[in-house]
């Protein structure tokens, strides 16, 4: 019986030393159950990550932000809802993929892995081009690829790496 006093007192009243060094000793009027609210803050950060990372959030954003940056429009909202436009267009089947990189960017980034024009590759020169431009990389069995070979598979890969960009914000599709 006294220790359910000793429990009751201590879960409803708090004995806090204040700055002036007064005992408070009224009832508290609610209970807060600190390991909760850490579990309830903790399972909605771990939702909030799991959400963004399966629908690559912020892959996505990062690409929007790359193609306002590089062309630099006088109106980004309407250059934004453009490129949605396009994305959705893309994914539909309906459009041409609004890809980061224009056929330009990709020819003038294989010279720069191939300053001696003799217009093929090695495949760790390959692998080290696909890690630049951020882009997946499979492994290639030959031991040296053709520049129109690695364009063309750069074309691809850009395309497909939108295409799965575009797609995993589309849950259940």
């Amino acid at each position: 019986m006294e220790e359910e006093a000793d429990s009751y007192f201590n879960d409803n009243y708090c004995d806090c030393k204040c700055v002036c060094g007064d005992t408070i000793s009224e009832p508290i009027s609610e209970h807060v159950d600190i390991s909760g609210r850490k579990e309830f803050i903790l399972s909605t950060v771990t939702r909030t990550e799991n959400y963004l990372r399966e629908r690559r959030i912020p892959e996505l954003i990062r690409f929007l932000f790359t193609k306002i940056i590089a062309h630099s429009p006088d109106n980004p909202v309407a250059f934004l809802e453009q490129l949605l436009d396009d994305c959705m267009l893309f994914r539909a089947g309906h459009g041409l993929p609004p890809v980061l990189y224009e056929n330009r960017h990709l020819e003038a980034i294989i010279k720069s892995f191939d300053p001696a024009l003799r217009g093929s590759l090695s495949a760790g020169q390959v692998r080290r081009l696909y890690n630049t431009l951020g882009f997946s990389y499979s492994e290639i069995s030959a031991e040296r690829v053709t520049c129109d070979e690695v364009l063309k598979n750069l074309k691809n890969t850009q395309e497909n790496d939108l295409a799965q960009l575009l797609g995993a914000g589309v849950m259940g599709e």
